[in-house]
């Protein structure tokens, strides 16, 4: 079966958990005997081959690149957004390689910078297309749905303005099938008025599970006379919590907050600038996932915004790593509390806080969560989240 995958970027462009996501999945289609090609927008039109997998990159056909929307005026965003609604200047382009690719089915993932058009352009060559949910772009112009410190109940004037096309197409019989990667996304969406008789299903963005002899090291369990290592990892800015867990940390020396990513808060940055933070606190900037987790003890995914479902959470489980969550949108879908770690209610801080002295005073409860994220995490297998995709894609091959 030949798949033709659209997000919004792929690998070298990576950005977040998404883009791994679809990377993870496509080249796991392919070692299965399918044919996976992707299509994502750049900075120009090229052709690679990426582990075996064939990419277009397709030249941003708008203002400006969609990763480079900060400095851009309110006026420039206005109408970039207009033309991500439906973007005729990506059209020929979008017909012209379904038309070359000839795919059984067409799957989308992320349409920022690419508009609606893989779904016009499917449609047109009678191709049946599977949708997933990966953020809120299709309903919020910042993807977030979050907007001065609290989550937003209904889309504001501005994104109803700028996404009800995206709506209307939702609607409109393009979409055979919609996935989200967590209940939430697809509730969330259904909410709203999004693809209101499409059927939908969950299907986890999926890990890949390791055994005992593939970790690179094996952690003491004994945490005497060192301190518990707590690990962040995503942007560091307001909406993920991370000002919760700084001011937390502050005042728990006897612990280590270790966090990476980039930095897009100018507090935070200046507060770094400016040396602030006491030496349990450090900043790591980009690593690689699997090159910090094996000497972690706890995760931490703290975030403010209903975030669909943190990748970083199954890689830590993938190292056996417990994780302390918010209750916020598909976060408490991936935590059992007290069984792989902790949930906590990020508008009563005194929550985290007490949960974290609980670790740091008992840290012998950590190796108690390791057989429940053994046996816990198989359903989160990359290879169950593949046999699911196949078998909705055969499903709306069937019945186009």
């Amino acid at each position: 079966m030949k798949i033709l995958i659209f997000n919004t970027l792929y690998f070298p462009n990576i950005v977040g958990g998404a883009e791994k996501s679809v990377q993870l999945l496509a080249e796991r289609l392919l070692q299965r005997g399918h044919t996976p090609v992707i299509v994502s927008s750049s900075k120009e039109d090229k052709i690679n081959v990426i582990n075996g997998v064939k990419v277009y990159y397709l030249k941003y056909r708008n203002l400006y690149w969609a990763s480079e929307s900060n400095d851009k005026s309110k006026m420039k965003k206005v109408i970039w957004h207009g033309l991500d609604n439906y973007n005729p200047f990506l059209e020929t382009k979008i017909s012209e390689i379904i038309s070359i690719e000839k795919p059984d089915v067409v799957h989308t993932n992320n349409l920022v910078g690419l508009s609606t058009l893989p779904w016009i352009s499917a449609k047109k060559h009678n191709i049946p297309i599977v949708h997933t949910l990966r953020d809120f772009s299709l309903m919020c112009s910042k993807g977030t749905m979050f907007r001065d410190s609290k989550n937003c109940k209904d889309r504001c004037v501005e994104c109803s303005i700028l996404t009800e096309f995206k709506k209307y197409m939702t609607n409109k019989n393009y979409v055979n099938y919609v996935i989200g990667n967590s209940k939430f996304m697809v509730n969330r969406h259904k909410e709203l008025g999004f693809f209101r008789d499409v059927p939908s299903k969950r299907i986890y963005n999926g890990a890949v599970i390791r055994n005992e002899s593939s970790n690179k090291k094996i952690k003491s369990e004994n945490h005497n006379n060192k301190p518990i290592k707590f690990f962040y990892m995503g942007r560091i800015e307001e909406t993920k919590g991370v000002n919760l867990l700084l001011n937390t940390f502050k005042n728990i020396s006897q612990a280590e907050l270790l966090l990476a990513g980039k930095v897009t808060d100018n507090k935070i940055q200046s507060d770094i600038d400016n040396k602030s933070y006491p030496d349990n606190i450090k900043f790591l900037g980009y690593i690689d996932p699997e090159d910090i987790l094996p000497d972690i003890d706890v995760l931490i995914a703290p975030s403010l915004w209903n975030e669909p479902l943190p990748r970083v959470i199954l890689e830590a489980y993938s190292h056996e790593v417990p994780v302390i969550g918010s209750t916020r949108g598909g976060i408490p879908e991936c935590i059992i509390h007290n069984e792989t770690g902790f949930l906590f209610n990020p508008d009563i801080k005194e929550e985290f806080e007490r949960i974290v002295t609980n670790i740091v005073e008992k840290p012998e409860l950590l190796s108690t969560f390791k057989p429940n994220i053994k046996s816990y995490i198989k359903q989160f297998d990359i290879e169950k989240s593949v046999d699911d995709y196949i078998t909705t894609y055969n499903s709306v091959c069937q019945n186009k």
